[in-house]
């Protein structure tokens, strides 16, 4: 039974990265590594990338930018990948990428996707101030069977590493590896925290943010997405932007 995951967001092809952020995850004692997909498209080596992925034994979901060069779409966007100059063993990992998993916990099933469940697009938001609310009816759909919903829902899509509190579920969104705020996140189950880490190209990581699952007094909780209202302190996971 996993008691304690490390969560690798968007990839993007950072093969560099993504190889010290496995070894440094593997240091920390975790049972599982889980990641949110978006092998494709960034400035780095999509084989190289596909391949400690599938050598690691990462759980992986599919993303957008994944279906996208696969089925030839939006190759217009930077640093696009093209179908026929990545290997056939990278695509066939591609291609056998499943757009969820769920994922035994110690807590309870955790659900890795991309977006929102079976949507690679979909994001989920409570808004604030300044930015609009995300929602989304399948995952209220979801949630309002209790007995059936996950008790932790990973995803990525939005490269923003962050934590949704709900009154029986958590969203943590793994952010990206991609940019100038590349990270990972461990979700340590036996000590019910979530701990975000900044990628150092120093020392490794750095330890950022850490949050209680179960003490979550100082943060809004919510019952689902409808009631998203744009009155909401981001809850981070990195260093903050500047």
């Amino acid at each position: 039974m996993n008691k304690k995951i490390g969560i690798v967001g968007d990839v993007h092809a950072e093969h560099e990265r993504l190889a010290v952020a496995l070894s440094w995850l593997k240091s920390q004692g975790v049972d599982s590594i889980v990641c949110t997909g978006d092998i494709a498209d960034g400035q780095g080596d999509i084989d190289v990338t596909c391949d400690l992925l599938a050598r690691n034994n990462v759980l992986t979901v599919a993303g957008n930018h994944d279906r996208w060069l696969l089925t030839d779409k939006a190759r217009h966007v930077e640093h696009a990948h093209m179908r026929s100059t990545v290997s056939a063993g990278s695509l066939d990992f591609l291609q056998n990428l499943p757009r969820t998993l769920t994922v035994e916990t110690h807590l309870g099933d955790l659900l890795l996707c991309h977006g929102v469940i079976d949507d690679d697009l979909a994001k989920v938001w409570p808004g604030t101030a300044t930015t609009e609310a995300k929602r989304s009816v399948p995952l209220d759909k979801l949630l309002a069977h209790v007995s059936a919903a996950p008790r932790f829902v990973v995803n990525g899509h939005m490269h923003f590493r962050t934590l949704i509190d709900f009154e029986n579920c958590q969203v943590v969104n793994g952010g990206t590896l991609k940019g100038p705020y590349p990270g990972v996140t461990i979700l340590d189950l036996e000590a019910e925290e979530l701990c975000g880490f900044d990628f150092s190209s120093d020392t490794g990581f750095l330890p950022t943010q850490r949050y209680s699952l179960s003490n979550v007094d100082t943060r809004r909780v919510w019952s689902n997405t409808q009631e998203f209202d744009c009155n909401w302190t981001p809850v981070i996971l990195h260093r903050p932007r500047t």
